[in-house]
């Protein structure tokens, strides 16, 4: 039994370690000069930007904040790189349509409640509750608005 629970393992072990292999292949960076990337450090940081440089031991992309892809260069060694992917960099996009979605469905929310305890109040009908849902809805969509989309990772293009 412990032969067999042993072998078992092992053989987990090996497929597992068989299964983590590279994903792409650096030298197929080059291939998306001028593109925009999403690059991961090992240290779990995620940069966004526009790839300019690759060669055998390092690449280097120019950083992408809100607004635009700025001119200040970042370089980072093969070693730091985990992953690499395509992103697509959103700048001025807002939420303003989710925004007025999940307003509408907080104010959906809101009023159904206030229905309940007026009505286990013995009180009648809530007055203006049937306003929750466009006040949420208008609500929302101002929140949205003022909060712009983050910057998207696609297709992973290398991993280690």
């Amino acid at each position: 039994m412990r032969k067999t629970t042993a072998c078992c393992l092992i053989l987990l072990l090996l497929i597992s370690v068989t299964s983590a292999k590279q994903q792409g292949d650096w030298s197929d960076l080059k291939n998306f000069i001028r593109q925009p990337i999403a690059v991961k450090t090992q240290e779990g940081i995620t940069v966004f930007g526009s790839l300019s440089f690759v060669d055998d031991t390092e690449i280097a992309i120019f950083l992408a904040d809100d607004e635009r892809v700025s001119a200040r260069e970042k370089r980072f060694k093969r070693a730091e790189v985990t992953k690499v992917w395509r992103a697509k960099l959103r700048f001025g996009e807002t939420n303003t349509g989710k925004g007025a979605l999940i307003g509408l469905g907080a104010g959906l929310g809101a009023g159904y409640v206030a229905a309940l305890v007026l009505a286990h109040k013995d009180a009648g009908p809530p007055h203006g509750a049937a306003l929750f849902p466009m006040i949420g809805a208008g609500v929302g969509a101002l929140i949205g608005r003022s909060r712009l989309k983050d910057h998207k990772k696609q297709k992973l293009i290398y991993s280690i």
